[in-house]
């Protein structure tokens, strides 16, 4: 089963009939501005699925591991979740996902709102010292899928990250060339770069993918896939 309508729930479409798994990706769409409302809606969402025998698939988040964003209300709620699955959901899986890249309508998303204010001429504000990881969703669907339905991850938390951030300042200069037009920015000295420990999650990849580990510079191959050729505004 599959609980959500968003990308990231239409990429486990595998899993919507199958009822040994319930892939909960119904959680707030804009981390930046939630309200504790929104919060508890999804926690409520959650503690719905309390008589459900399936295995329960989390979404949480590597900028747990920033040290930025640690008071904020998104990452707190994100590990009140955590906890909350952990206690209560003994057949579970967490899998921390970092700024997850794809075909969404969401305008809240990094790589979107960056998009949305070059194309429109709006000032950007840049935290000039934070970072951020990125995936492709197919990515994503392709090894997370087998780590759903194996065994060994029953009850674990997972990292799911590649090895480099990548800095905020360089990930509006790469927009700025995908979409050929300059952003405008207000440069701001916040933020902060980050190490997420994804020892576990390479392992797997090395050992059951059939694609090597991606360099460096996937995240420009990332974003040249779904923002290279939009016209300016």
């Amino acid at each position: 089963m599959v609980l959500g309508s968003g990308f990231l729930a239409r990429a486990f479409d595998l899993f919507k009939d199958d009822d040994s798994v319930l892939v909960f990706a119904s959680g707030v769409s804009n981390s930046t501005t939630a309200t504790e409302v929104d919060h508890t809606r999804e926690r409520d969402l959650l503690m719905a699925q309390r008589d459900h025998r399936a295995r329960l698939v989390y979404f949480s988040t590597c900028s747990l591991f920033d040290p930025a964003l640690k008071d904020s209300g998104y990452v707190r709620h994100k590990l009140r979740m955590e906890e909350l699955i952990k206690t209560r959901f003994q057949n579970h899986t967490i899998l921390r996902l970092p700024n997850v890249v794809g075909h969404s309508s969401n305008p809240y998303t990094l790589c979107n709102h960056i998009r949305d204010r070059i194309l429109s001429g709006e000032a950007i504000t840049v935290q000039t010292k934070a970072c951020r990881y990125f995936m492709d969703v197919d990515t994503v669907s392709a090894v997370c899928t087998p780590i759903i339905a194996d065994e060994f991850f029953r009850g674990k938390t997972l990292n799911v990250c590649f090895d480099q951030p990548v800095p905020i300042p360089e990930l509006v200069q790469v927009m700025e060339r995908l979409l050929d037009k300059r952003a405008i920015t207000r440069n701001v000295d916040a933020g902060s770069c980050y190490e997420v420990d994804n020892l576990e999650f390479k392992q797997y990849w090395l050992a059951h993918q059939s694609t090597p580990w991606p360099d460096a510079d996937e995240w420009i191959n990332i974003l040249t896939r779904y923002y290279s050729g939009i016209r300016r505004a």
